[in-house]
């Protein structure tokens, strides 16, 4: 018997796709992109004018790679095999990890409560899909 099962570096890069995708449409105007907007204290205008997209773009599908990655060798380390564990998994995780930062960083950098649902909201969402494909998909 295998201590870790393999991981499946396809299911990785299918989560790092995904996250883009979801990310395009979650900051759109269409959907919540005005509120994180407004939610920051700052103009289009100024968030635009330092942007570099191609380093920004690189750098999150990079990080969304890694983040599909560590949540695949945890879910190796305990086993879990089925979407419904996976996504268990994740939850702890995104609650454990990503909003517990999050928080801390929203009352120590004076950001506001609706700035941390829209970002910890996005990242809920992707954990949760990282969980479910990892878990169905190992």
């Amino acid at each position: 018997m295998e201590l870790f099962q393999p991981i499946n570096y396809w299911a990785i890069l299918v989560c790092g796709i995904i996250a883009m995708g979801i990310a395009a449409l979650w900051y759109s105007p269409m959907l919540l992109g005005k509120v994180w907007v407004d939610s920051l204290d700052k103009t289009e205008e100024e968030l635009k004018r330092d942007f570099k997209p191609v380093k920004a773009y690189s750098i999150s599908f990079i990080a969304q790679i890694v983040m599909a990655y560590i949540l695949a060798r945890i879910l190796s380390y305990v086993n879990a095999t089925t979407p419904e564990e996976g996504i268990r998994i994740a939850f702890m995780v995104w609650f454990g990890f990503t909003a517990t930062t999050m928080t801390v960083n929203m009352l120590f950098e004076g950001k506001n409560f609706k700035h941390f649902l829209v970002d910890s909201g996005y990242n809920f969402i992707v954990t949760i899909l990282y969980g479910m494909i990892l878990g169905l998909w190992h």
